[in-house]
């Protein structure tokens, strides 16, 4: 808008003067002074008008009283451009109402026009005045955009952390340095039971309540571990997170400091998960191992004290030898078969475990298991019960596996069931299945147990009646019936019996697939 000319600055100004006198005097001062002003003369209010609706000017100079009108009808259209107010009628009262209508000067006209003198002065101060103010509009358009950009900026770094977080598996909570939530993320919500809006800027520990899983007393958390020591913490194996509801769930979590540039902590962030699936495997595990290494030295105990005393004695009665012989026998027998159990789940584990389909006599299967176990049968004097239909047509399968089958879970329902019970045995066509029920009238099996009654190492605790196990023979069962396309349900009850269904297909042609495992009743 501002070029200099022979070192004057050079304006594009509107005169709008209706006093042919003063129109002259305006011309002559731009002369004398050598003013390099491109000016334009209007005498009237319309022609004022007419010029401002297809121009622009860096300054309009009007006088107040015109003969059309008056300064404040050239107010009302020109002023977007900086309008100096000239008359010779003036007051205060006018100054101030002309000022209010936008007017960046006033001057007080004189009879000797004395006000041209400072006339170029007020021009080059309404055009500098009219220049800050498009630079100052400028930066706050720049400043608006630059603060639009920054705002979208940041709401679509929030969404993209919003969403990261909210995908997380576990969760994730930070804190400030007086320990308020400032963010929770869903799986922090889901492992505590609280939503975000309940928790936001309270203190965490009225949230996150952490126990000793063995003692059930509290605990120092990683958020203080970090606040006492400023250094990346992590909780101990035995943590455990108590949520909204009471309940408590094995957690692992790790804490570390916030920190600004300069090095203050101005909060702590950390990370939890729930553990309870691992830290059960770890127990099953351990007490699986326990097991293992009491059913192998129960029966290598035994086997050494029986040869240690045939050596020891070489004139020992042949009776006793036998009787000796005869145990070490059976004591190798269940050796043979924990072993068989381990080889087994290991392929199982490895996905090593094939199907061999054959033509299977399952009447001869059955007859063969129970005569295995008669001996067991007679000894807890037990009723041993089994109808295998006449019309069973052909099934195809892996013999020894289903031979395992049975195996299993007769010899299950005889341990589990006490003295003179019955152990029942079904087997027959239904439905182009074979359909095999297995029932006892023993202990039963606890309603919190049996949703991992085929868990792999799982075994029910019971208190002062333990029954020696592995914890394998349902689970190889489960693999067994999967194997071979079919699905096994289960139904028990405490003290009153448990009972296995079991629907094969008959032929390999009418698999149904992997079907899962159904836990039916007080499915455990």
């Amino acid at each position: 808008m501002e070029n200099e000319v022979n070192g004057n600055s050079k304006y594009k100004i509107l005169l709008v003067e209706d006093d042919q006198f003063d129109q002259m005097a305006f011309k002559r001062m731009v002369k004398e002074q050598n003013l390099s002003y491109d000016y334009t003369i209007a005498g009237s209010v319309s022609k004022a008008k007419d010029f401002l609706e297809i121009d622009e000017f860096d300054v309009v100079i009007v006088d107040h009283f015109l003969g059309d009108g008056t300064a404040f009808d050239v107010l009302e259209v020109g002023k977007d451009n900086p309008v100096i107010l000239a008359t010779g009628a003036g007051d205060e009262e006018l100054a101030v109402k002309a000022m209010k209508a936008g007017a960046c000067d006033y001057l007080i006209k004189d009879h000797s026009r004395n006000y041209l003198k400072v006339l170029p002065e007020i021009i080059k101060n309404a055009v500098k005045h009219k220049k800050a103010e498009e630079e100052l509009k400028k930066y706050h358009d720049d400043l608006e955009v630059l603060v639009r950009e920054r705002t979208e900026q940041l709401a679509a770094e929030k969404e993209l952390l919003s969403v990261t977080l909210s995908s997380l598996s576990d969760g994730v909570v930070a804190v400030d340095a007086e320990k308020k939530i400032m963010l929770f993320n869903t799986a922090a919500r889901n492992l505590t039971g609280w939503k975000f809006e309940s928790v936001d800027a309270k203190h965490v520990e009225e949230i996150f309540r952490v126990i000793d899983g063995k003692t059930k007393k509290p605990v120092e958390s990683p958020i203080d571990k970090v606040l006492s020591s400023g250094e990346i913490a992590t909780g101990s194996d035995h943590d455990m997170l108590v949520g909204k509801n009471g309940i408590g769930c094995s957690i692992s979590a790790t804490a570390a400091p916030i920190h600004k540039k300069d090095g203050e902590m101005i909060g702590i962030v950390m990370i939890f998960r729930d553990v309870s699936k691992e830290r059960e495997i770890d127990r099953m595990k351990t007490d699986f191992i326990s097991s293992v290494s009491h059913e192998l030295r129960t029966p290598l105990t035994s086997i050494k004290a029986y040869i240690e005393t045939i050596l020891d004695d070489p004139n020992m009665p042949e009776g006793n030898k036998t009787e000796f012989l005869s145990i070490i026998d059976e004591e190798s027998d269940r050796l043979a078969n924990l072993i068989e159990g381990l080889l087994e789940i290991s392929k199982i584990e490895s996905g090593t475990l094939r199907v061999i389909r054959k033509p299977v006599d399952i009447a001869a299967v059955i007859k063969h298991v129970c005569s295995s176990l008669q001996p067991l049968v007679d000894k807890k004097d037990i009723r041993l019960k089994t109808v295998v239909s006449d019309d069973l047509g052909k099934f195809e399968g892996d013999k020894e596996k289903i031979q395992s089958l049975f195996a299993n879970l007769i010899n299950n329902a005889i341990k589990f069931t006490p003295e003179q019970g019955q152990v029942s045995v079904l087997v027959r066509n239904q439905d182009k299945e074979l359909f095999i029920r297995i029932s006892d009238t023993g202990m039963g099996i606890p309603k919190k147990d049996l949703p991992k009654i085929f868990d792999r190492f799982y075994r029910v605790h019971r208190p002062g009646t333990q029954i020696q196990g592995t914890g394998l023979g349902l689970a190889i069962v489960k693999e067994i019936v999967i194997l071979h396309g079919g699905r096994i349900d289960i139904e028990s009850e405490e003290n009153k019996g448990t009972t296995f269904t079991i629907f094969l297909p008959l032929a390999a042609d009418s698999m149904q697939g992997l079907i899962p495992v159904k836990q039916n009743g007080s499915a455990s």
